[in-house]
């Protein structure tokens, strides 16, 4: 019994080795690339209250001054009515800072330099404006 189990290990072993098998890989479909784009928001009001939540009487975080230009991290899924204005409540990041700002004093841009150029009361300033249906 002994010999046949050790001739039998040994054809196992040989069939095993009989060359290299080339492996033709597994095709996954193409996978769409991750695209992230960010938002900018300019001040447009006097002075605006950063709050720590998206609430009118949350605690005060800072205050900006108009023509700021501030990073967009996300927005509230649903509007709200505040002094007589509709719009979103947007997180934002400014200097390091994190807070929520009512969108009705924002001009919401989809790009840095439309941002920057809006700031500084550049000729297209309301031309690049993201319309609020789509922001």
């Amino acid at each position: 019994m002994r010999p046949f189990l050790a001739a039998a290990g040994v054809f196992l072993l040989l069939a095993g080795c009989t060359g290299p098998k080339l492996y033709s890989g597994l095709k996954l479909p193409p996978t769409p690339v991750l695209t992230i784009q960010t938002f900018y928001g300019v001040v447009d009001f006097a002075y605006i209250r950063v709050r720590n939540e998206p609430l009118p009487d949350a605690a005060l975080v800072t205050m900006l001054r108009s023509g700021a230009i501030v990073e967009i991290v996300t927005s509230s899924s649903n509007e709200e009515t505040i002094e007589g204005k509709t719009d979103r409540w947007y997180q934002i990041q400014f200097q390091g800072r994190r807070g929520w700002v009512f969108g009705s004093y924002l001009k919401i841009f989809d790009s840095l330099d439309k941002a920057r150029n809006a700031a500084k009361g550049g000729p297209d300033k309301a031309d690049q404006a993201i319309p609020a249906e789509k922001k």
